[in-house]
């Protein structure tokens, strides 16, 4: 079955295929624009897109609404196999790291922290990330 792919997705997988990639998390936007420097993809929760060229990136970040509804769009973009995938409520201000989507939604909650930090300036995140590059825990 062809999907037709999330806004921006069909160019994110075309730069895969010349062995480009997202150089931090990629934002999967199902309640409008982020304004984040992030590469996003525009979705809608209840639209079938086609995913597959989520495989091996490092980190997926859905963000939604208070009153966004997933659909299958979670099993669905775990199914690809990104390394992580994560879902933050804007609006609410709550984070969590998705364990397993299938058969049954399974999450781990962010702290408030975390969140606050991700949606702000990312200081946090972004120290930590140099400290783990500086102590070759991490490559590119």
């Amino acid at each position: 079955m062809n999907l037709p792919y999330p806004t921006n997705g069909y160019v994110i997988e075309q730069n895969r295929l010349k062995g480009l990639r997202p150089s931090g998390p990629l934002i999967v936007a199902l309640n409008g624009d982020p304004h984040l420097d992030n590469a996003t993809v525009y979705a809608n929760p209840g639209q079938a897109y086609n995913w597959r060229w989520v495989k091996g990136l490092p980190s997926v970040i859905v963000l939604i609404g208070a009153e966004t509804r997933f659909g299958s769009i979670l099993r669905d973009i775990e199914d690809c196999e990104p390394g992580q995938l994560d879902v933050i409520d804007t609006e609410r201000e709550l984070g969590w790291m998705v364990l397993f989507a299938r058969p049954k939604l399974v999450t781990l909650k962010w702290p408030k922290w975390m969140v606050r930090d991700w949606l702000g300036d990312g200081d946090w995140h972004t120290n930590l990330n140099d400290y783990k590059a500086s102590q070759g825990l991490v490559t590119a």
